[in-house]
């Protein structure tokens, strides 16, 4: 077997089978691990039926925090499924394997238009990722990869199909291969890419809002030693951007990781955060994120936030007799005259 037929025969179907193996197992994962927690969480029946339906028909809820770049992000994934599904030249490929599947076919014009939207929104999230310096910052190689992975097939296939770079004799008889074989990089990045919710280290407080706010208990936090620690379940999420929309710092976010460690990480949570927890400088109680006292007080420096609530309340009446109109009048008076 030559290299042209081991990449049009075996390896594809190697591919197919990797990725239909790989999502199917995920998908029972997925089910396991939200039917689990809410028997953990004691949510009625039918709650399990409407998170399955959030994950198929996602609708971020950050959206209105970020609505354009949302948007291009709906667009961009909606072009990855339509161009490679209903492009004629992969239709007759299905056509003519041993399936014999085919259906209709959408017009090239739009798949063209398509595959220029997939490239140009790839190159537009590339280099907004370069040039914004806090999420720069905030990015790991996987995230460049993912993109630059993610854009190949659409670009190659373009250059295969309108004969761009038949001018260069290497690109004139392997591009057909070039093709395949970033196609099918990208269904297998696809079958281990996780979205998954990401601290921002720099902006994040601790204040738990997101735990909160999560309807899948897919974030929790725990209190140890003198630590906050924030804990992830990646097969309870279901991508909602419920913990973005809540993050009142804008540190939470969702972004792609590929992970065989997290594919067979079923059961077990991961930290994703940790934050040190404020003493009470009266009782020695931990009561608060460090970096959410060092944010309150900002803007309220009184020694009262140096306290716990309880000993807050041993001091509220003097705190609101410092803070009394009343107070503030008494020290204006001259008793001298």
């Amino acid at each position: 077997m030559d290299f042209d037929s081991f990449v049009e025969g075996s390896f594809l179907w190697i591919v197919f089978l990797t990725f239909i193996a790989v999502i199917t197992v995920r998908l029972a994962f997925f089910f396991a691990a939200i039917i689990r927690s809410g028997k953990e969480r004691d949510v009625k029946w039918w709650y399990n039926f409407a998170i399955f339906g959030r994950f198929f028909l996602p609708f971020h809820k950050a959206v209105s925090g970020k609505p354009f770049y949302t948007i291009l992000r709906y667009i961009f994934h909606i072009c990855l499924v339509v161009v490679p599904v209903w492009f004629m030249g992969h239709i007759a490929l299905w056509e003519e394997s041993r399936f014999e599947w085919t259906w209709s076919s959408l017009p090239d014009e739009w798949i063209d238009w398509m595959t220029l939207l997939v490239i140009g929104l790839a190159a537009y999230f590339l280099v907004r990722r370069i040039i914004l310096k806090d999420l720069r910052l905030n990015s790991s190689v996987t995230d460049y990869c993912v993109i630059v992975i993610t854009a190949l097939p659409f670009l190659t296939g373009y250059f295969l199909t309108h004969a761009t770079l038949d001018s260069i004799a290497f690109f004139s008889s392997n591009m057909w291969n070039i093709h395949i074989l970033s196609g099918g990089a990208m269904i297998l990045m696809a079958a281990f890419l996780f979205c998954r919710t990401r601290m921002n280290t720099r902006k994040c407080t601790g204040c738990a809002a997101c735990e909160i706010s999560c309807p899948t208990g897919t974030i929790e936090s725990r209190d140890e030693a003198k630590q906050r620690i924030f804990t992830y379940s990646h097969y309870q999420c279901i991508c909602c951007g419920a913990c973005v929309n809540t993050c009142p710092e804008q540190a939470a976010e969702l972004r792609h990781e590929i992970s065989l460690i997290r594919f067979f990480q079923i059961i077990s949570r991961y930290e994703i955060r940790s934050v040190e927890l404020a003493v009470c400088e009266r009782c020695g109680e931990l009561f608060a994120p460090v970096p959410q006292m060092d944010k309150i007080g900002q803007t309220f420096t009184h020694d009262y936030l140096r306290f716990c609530p309880r000993c807050r309340m041993v001091n509220i009446g003097d705190l609101l007799h410092q803070l009394s109109p009343w107070h503030n009048k008494l020290h204006k008076i001259d008793y001298s005259q």
